[in-house]
């Protein structure tokens, strides 16, 4: 008895040993996709009380934060404006101690050099210090 196998059969019985193998490969993912959204369904029926008290509070946190998001823009708002009268005020009072340094410190300085400069010429031998 003679048994010829081709090289078409030997594919076919391969392929199908393949094929086998995948199905029970498929047939085992889908039994874990099954046992994972059985346990998922049990966590949701655990918490559901929880869940439909957060989803009825969401819409009035969303409006919370709406609220305190306007506030926050409006308090922006004027602290921008405070932020820039303080600049200004800033800015006069630089202009105002550079006025005074010009036209009093500057002066008083030459009037001081001039005092020295008597004192040098008038000035005994006397030296105070003040120091």
């Amino acid at each position: 008895m003679n048994a010829t196998i081709t090289v078409g059969e030997l594919l076919v019985v391969l392929m199908s040993i393949l094929g086998v193998g995948v199905l029970a490969y498929l047939v085992m993912l889908l039994v874990k996709v099954n046992n994972t959204l059985k346990d998922i369904q049990g966590i949701v029926n655990r918490n559901e009380k929880h869940l439909d008290e957060t989803l009825e509070r969401i819409p009035r946190v969303l409006e919370n934060v709406e609220g305190i998001t306007d506030n926050v823009n409006k308090s922006m708002v004027h602290v921008q404006s405070t932020v820039e009268n303080v600049s200004d005020v800033s800015n006069y009072v630089t202009d105002m101690v550079e006025g005074i340094t010009e036209e009093v410190v500057e002066p008083l300085k030459e009037v001081f050099k001039i005092i020295l400069m008597i004192k040098s010429i008038f000035g005994g031998s006397k030296k105070k210090k003040w120091f």
